[in-house]
């Protein structure tokens, strides 16, 4: 008896969206996210095609899938998952992206074949077209939740709602759905920012200033910013601002040896470098000795690539576990040439810890349909644990920033309070009672929580952050360390 060969795509299937369904399939049956194009896309527009078509996909799969389930007259187990994957292809061309109905309907009809669906192409052909019918009607939609419509799931909704009230919760959901623009730091060190945008413009790459940050700035066209001269010369670091705020904000803070724990790829890492070398005086002491550590000494070769690429002084690197933090004695200062010491801890730690990154939704949509609300209670122990052991090894008087990209409190306010219960020797610092950064663009209150923690919410510009500054003693964190 002859073997089957796998179908093959017919001629007129388009290869970008045969490639989409059978992502987007894979992933709904609980396979990998594969965001990146596979490498028989060759071709530049084909990638950035296939990265917006999927993430777009997953990004509104609830509300999409629904419509599909309402428009075909059947439950979605009935629907093969590249059936499904073509109906909500389809879709989101036409409602969402307000494609041509060309592309919209033929391309992803003739895209079954490819997946070997050839007999739904009807199915798929018929739904689609009972949908623009609709659209040109202008049937009402369907009375949907926040949740539904959002394509949000039900706890996460529940709880936003709950913890920042009705209608912060509908403005995260709504930015989480509004990947438009990528946060870039300025290297500020080598250039300024009205500079560098001028010089994207003249290569064609849209720019435009952040409105939190004077040292940061948003590009719609992160691809093109990548593969420019001006990147790849160490010009500008792709940095989120709200990442780029914690760090200019506890600056002036820091001195004596810091460490950063979880350090990869080296955003904040770079940044201290970064303010250290444009030497304003408002931030980051002469006298700061910086160290990163990472458990992983191929994400370690990526931080060496950044420091390299930005012209900075290369800070010693250590391969540590989080979990078993060194003391001092055994990291930056042997590294450094410095035999001996005197017993002191760390003066801070930047402590970025694991976590469940519900604030990086609107960067990663996939995050929305892997995480759990039972996985919390494993995150918030290792980060109980984790912070802990940066007591153990933290000198008198010195401080642990403490952040997370979660929205969820028992990760960050929560923690925050169970880690003062155990170690009375710490004490909160609130963000108000630090110097905000030179030319903030907005008033503190509205970035800091009632405890006085930073608490950054999603927004078309920018994704969610949290970050508590837990001092020992009362005095000025730097003071400990030689």
């Amino acid at each position: 008896m002859a073997r089957s060969s796998p179908p093959r795509p017919s001629r007129s299937a388009d290869p970008v969206r045969v490639a989409v369904l059978r992502a987007y399939a894979a992933f709904a049956a609980g396979g990998t996210f594969r965001p990146t194009a596979p490498p028989a896309l060759a071709d530049a527009r084909q990638r950035r095609l296939y990265v917006n078509l999927l993430r777009g996909m997953i990004r509104h799969r609830r509300l999409l899938e629904a419509e599909a389930v309402r428009l075909a007259r059947r439950p979605a187990h009935e629907l093969a998952p590249p059936v499904l994957a073509a109906l909500v292809l389809g879709l989101y061309q036409m409602l969402l992206l307000h494609q041509p109905d060309h592309a919209a309907v033929f391309e992803t009809v003739e895209a079954l074949g490819g997946v070997g669906q050839a007999r739904a192409k009807g199915l798929v052909n018929a739904v689609l077209r009972a949908a623009l019918r609709e659209r040109d009607a202008g049937a009402a939609a369907p009375e949907r939740t926040l949740a539904e419509r959002t394509s949000h799931p039900d706890w996460l909704v529940t709880r936003w709602t709950r913890h920042f009230g009705a209608a912060a919760a509908a403005a995260v959901c709504e930015a989480n759905n509004r990947y438009e623009s990528s946060g870039v730091r300025v290297a500020a060190h080598r250039i300024d920012r009205a500079a560098l945008i001028a010089r994207l413009a003249r290569d064609g790459i849209p720019a435009a200033p952040h409105p939190l940050l004077p040292g940061a700035f948003l590009v719609t066209e992160l691809g093109a910013l990548l593969d420019s001269a001006a990147f790849t010369e160490g010009l500008c670091y792709v940095q989120d601002a709200g990442s780029q705020l914690l760090t200019s904000w506890v600056a002036p803070l820091l001195g004596g040896w810091i460490l950063d724990v979880c350090c990869a790829p080296g955003g904040k890492l770079t940044h201290l470098l970064e303010l250290q070398a444009a030497g304003t005086g408002t931030v980051a002491p002469a006298g700061l000795r910086l160290a990163g550590m990472d458990a992983s000494r191929e994400r370690l070769r990526r931080v060496r690539d950044n420091v390299r690429r930005l012209h900075l002084e290369p800070p010693p690197l250590l391969v540590g576990d989080a979990a078993r933090l060194p003391l001092l004695a055994c990291g930056a200062a042997r590294l450094a040439g410095r035999p001996g010491a005197d017993g002191s801890g760390w003066s801070a730690l930047l402590l970025d810890v694991p976590c469940s990154a519900t604030g990086m939704i609107r960067k990663y949509p996939e995050l929305k349909w892997r995480k759990h609300e039972a996985d919390l209670a494993r995150y918030a122990a290792q980060q109980s644990a984790m912070l802990d052991d940066a007591a153990r090894v933290l000198g008198a008087d010195g401080l642990i920033v403490y952040s997370t990209c979660s929205l969820e409190p028992e990760e960050n306010e929560r923690q925050v309070e169970a880690f003062l219960a155990r170690h009375p020797d710490f004490r909160r610092l609130p963000f108000a009672a630090v110097a905000p950064p030179q030319g903030l663009g907005e008033p503190v209150a509205g970035l800091t929580t009632p405890q006085g923690d930073l608490q950054v919410l999603p927004g078309a510009d920018r994704m969610g952050l949290y970050a508590a500054l837990l001092r020992r003693g009362g005095g000025r964190a730097g003071t400990a360390g030689p």
